[in-house]
C-alpha cells in the first residue's frame, strides 16, 4: 500500500463531506462508516514511514466526519465515540491542526445540547492545538465558537470581543489551500457566526443585537450556494427568529417558511432542532397573525416527521 491509496481515501472523504454539507449527515453517514472499516484495514497493512502519518490523519478525519454526520443525525453517543477515536488517531499522526478541528466539533455537540461550559473546555483545547499547529484559520474557527458559547451565557462583551478576534485571525490566515475539514470556514461563514453570536445576544438582551444579527445573517444567506444548503437553512432559522424579535412578523413568516422548506430537503436532525427557538419566539405573539401562522407551521414541521 502506498501514497496513492491514502490519496484515494482522502478523496472519498472529501466527496462524502460535500454530501454532508449539501444534503445533511443522514444522507451519507452509513457510507462514511463503511469507509472507516476500509481505513482501519489499511492501518493494519505494511506501509512506509513517510506515508504512515498521512494515513493516520486520513483515517482520523474519516472518524471526524463520521462524528459530525452522527451528530447531524441525532446519534450523539456514536458521535462522541467517533470523535474520541479521531482525536487518538490525530495524536498518533502528530496532526495538531486536525486535532483542533476535532475539539471544535466536540465543542459544537456540547453547545447544541446546552452544555456550554463543556463546550468552552473543548474550544479552549482546540485553541491550544491550533497554536501548536500555527494555524490562524483553526484559531479563527475556535475563537468564533467561543464567542457563540459566551453569547449563549449572555456575556456580550466576551462574545463580541471573541468574534472580533476571530475576524482578525481569519484575515491573518495564510494563503495555502485549507485542509478539507476546515474548508467550510470562509468569509461567508464568518458572517454566519457573527449572526449566530448576535442572535443569541438578541434573545437575551434585545436592542442593537437584533439589527446586527439580521445584517450578518442576511449576508450569509445570500452568500451560501446550494453546496452549503444545511448552513443556509440554519441561518434562515436564526434570521426568521431575529425578525420576530424585531417586531416584523411579515418578514419573519416569509423567511421562516424558507427555513422550513429548506430543512425539508435535508436529512438533518439539527435543522429541525434549530427551528425550535423560532417556534418559541413566534408563539409569544398570538395576536400577530403572521407570528401565529409561523409558530403553527414550525410546530407542524418539527413534530410531524422523523428525519433520522
Amino acid at each position: 500500500m502506498g501514497k496513492h491509496d491514502v490519496e484515494a481515501l482522502e478523496t472519498q472523504t472529501k466527496a462524502l463531506r460535500a454530501v454532508d454539507y449539501q444534503c445533511g449527515g443522514g444522507m451519507c453517514r452509513d457510507a462514511v462508516v463503511v469507509r472507516i472499516h476500509r481505513g482501519h484495514r489499511m492501518l493494519a497493512m505494511s506501509i512506509s514511514e513517510p506515508v504512515r502519518a498521512r494515513l493516520f490523519s486520513a483515517v482520523a478525519d474519516l472518524h471526524n466526519l463520521a462524528g459530525w454526520t452522527c451528530f447531524d443525525s441525532g446519534q450523539v453517543g456514536a458521535a462522541h465515540h467517533h470523535l474520541d477515536v479521531a482525536l487518538e488517531l490525530a495524536a498518533d499522526a502528530g496532526d495538531a491542526e486536525l486535532a483542533a478541528n476535532i475539539h471544535y466539533r466536540r465543542g459544537r455537540i456540547h453547545l447544541h445540547y446546552g452544555a456550554t461550559d463543556e463546550a468552552l473546555t473543548q474550544f479552549e483545547l482546540g485553541r491550544l492545538a491550533a497554536r501548536r499547529a500555527g494555524s490562524k484559520l483553526a484559531a479563527s474557527i475556535l475563537s468564533a465558537n467561543q464567542g457563540w458559547a459566551y453569547a449563549k451565557k449572555g456575556d456580550a462583551n466576551l462574545a463580541v470581543g471573541l468574534m472580533e478576534r476571530a475576524g482578525e485571525e481569519f484575515a491573518e490566515k495564510d494563503d495555502r489551500e485549507p485542509p478539507d475539514w476546515a474548508r467550510f470556514f470562509t468569509e461567508i461563514d464568518v458572517s454566519a457566526m457573527a449572526g449566530s453570536v448576535h442572535t443569541d445576544l438578541a434573545l437575551r438582551k434585545g436592542g442593537r443585537h437584533i439589527g446586527m444579527a439580521i445584517s450578518a445573517l442576511a449576508d450569509a444567506v445570500r452568500g451560501y450556494g446550494p453546496e452549503m444548503a444545511r448552513s443556509r437553512s440554519l441561518c434562515l432559522s436564526m434570521l426568521a427568529t431575529d425578525h420576530v424579535l424585531g417586531g416584523d412578523g411579515d418578514e419573519a413568516l416569509s423567511v421562516g417558511i424558507q427555513a422550513i422548506e429548506s430543512a425539508e430537503t435535508l436529512k438533518s436532525v439539527r435543522t429541525r432542532d434549530r427551528l425550535r427557538p423560532l417556534e418559541q419566539e413566534a408563539a409569544k405573539h398570538p395576536d400577530d397573525a403572521d407570528c401565529r401562522a409561523l409558530s403553527e407551521a414550525v410546530t407542524l414541521f418539527v413534530t410531524g416527521r422523523d428525519q433520522t
